[in-house]
């Protein structure tokens, strides 16, 4: 069962910073968790990072536990998440600590993609949080792909929100639209099943990460889902797709490993 008690925010003074600071401290509030901010310096630390969390949660009314590591970013985070039993991570993809533009070899690619727990991404655009009204899911041809389910099934509950089911494929065969279509309607019936409204839509034959980004915004979405073993990969390097999702979208991404959640018995 996905719990949500510890939830942690590596911050830096950037925009994605302060917007996945606020979506985090809404997680806490839905979920009742416990906030955990780490600001992570190969040196000596500024005052002023602290200063902002502190003004950020002030004007939310959210407690906070604060870290102030030294070393490896992305090395201190998964530390983090393995000393205080994270389960989730929040953290925006630029900064002046080494978030960059393009992800590989870059601290929140690597955060992503090594740690157990599921991570939210945001880009710079979102540095304000309005809450999640519909949550994009897609589905395509991997083996892992239904194993986002009962994440996003948590989530639309506790932010009221809707589901779009969305079948994606770089094929355009039959056999890949009747097995996406069987995978749909357990996930609808599973959705259902826990009071989440959804709707649906189908793209195929086209690049997966395009297609997701640009159906999301067709449907308003505000979440888009994927399990980062999206095309074969081992455990630091994300599939082609889930990576370009990741590093290019303007709508924040949860991404989630095999290892972080369960396949429920319902759509296996």
């Amino acid at each position: 069962m996905q719990t949500l008690n510890n939830i942690l925010v590596p911050f830096v003074i950037s925009p994605s910073a302060r917007g996945a600071l606020k979506t985090a401290i809404a997680f806490c509030k839905v979920y009742n968790a416990k906030l955990h901010v780490a600001h992570v310096e190969n040196e000596k630390s500024t005052p002023e990072v602290l200063e902002t969390v502190k003004t950020i949660c002030d004007e939310e009314n959210m407690t906070f536990v604060y870290y102030d590591r030294k070393g490896v970013v992305h090395k201190e985070i998964i530390k983090l998440e393995k000393e205080l039993s994270i389960d989730l991570i929040v953290i925006g993809a630029y900064g002046v600590t080494g978030f960059q533009q393009f992800w590989v070899g870059s601290n929140a690619f690597k955060v992503v993609s090594t740690s157990h727990c599921p991570v939210i991404t945001l880009q710079n655009e979102n540095n304000t949080f309005t809450g999640f009204h519909k949550i994009m899911l897609p589905i395509d041809d991997s083996e892992e792909t239904r194993q986002k389910v009962n994440w996003v099934a948590k989530i639309a509950k506790g932010f009221e929100a809707e589901v779009l089911i969305f079948c994606v494929s770089k094929f355009k065969t039959e056999e890949s639209r009747i097995k996406l279509a069987k995978y749909a309607a357990q996930v609808e019936n599973l959705l259902k099943d826990e009071g989440v409204k959804t709707s649906f839509d189908e793209s195929y034959g086209n690049n997966i990460a395009e297609d997701c980004i640009k159906f999301a915004a067709i449907h308003h979405c505000d979440l888009i889902s994927i399990m980062t073993e999206m095309e074969s990969t081992n455990s630091f390097f994300m599939g082609t797709y889930a990576q370009q999702l990741v590093s290019t979208s303007p709508i924040p991404v949860f991404s989630m490993h095999s290892r972080s959640t369960k396949l429920s018995a319902h759509v296996a």
